[in-house]
């Protein structure tokens, strides 16, 4: 996962993300909303990713008409102004699996937290 490293406007055809990741022609990325709009998700595939700007240029035989949301970013995080939740666009790598590596502390492993919880009474 990276984040918006500026504003990418409707119709861009590159935006900028951190640079020195292992993204590569073919990839594909999700550009998660930054409006009120839960639906506002862009899905692209990469032609170009410059390792050391962070500029990822979208395939543009695919993506013709370029992204179909705006997207909100900058250049550092909004975690100082926000109480710590930096604001800016996520995006993310949705071509390669990914992998969870965890130190064993007290015998306890790895854990993945969750966001949402269900909990049958009575089970």
């Amino acid at each position: 996962m990276s984040r918006l490293r500026e504003e990418v406007l409707k119709g861009a055809k590159e935006f900028k993300i951190d640079a020195n990741l292992e993204i590569f022609p073919g990839d594909r990325l999700g550009l998660l909303p930054t409006s009120y709009d839960p639906h506002a998700i862009d899905d692209v595939f990469v032609q170009e990713y410059d390792n050391t700007t962070g500029i990822v240029k979208i395939n543009e035989t695919l993506h013709p008409k370029g992204l179909k949301y705006y997207h909100w970013g900058l250049p550092e995080s909004t975690g100082p102004q926000y109480n710590g939740v930096d604001m800016r666009g996520e995006v993310l790598l949705l071509t390669r699996n990914v992998k969870i590596d965890a130190e064993d502390i007290e015998s306890w492993g790895g854990q993945i937290v969750t966001s949402d919880t269900i909990e049958m009474a009575g089970g």
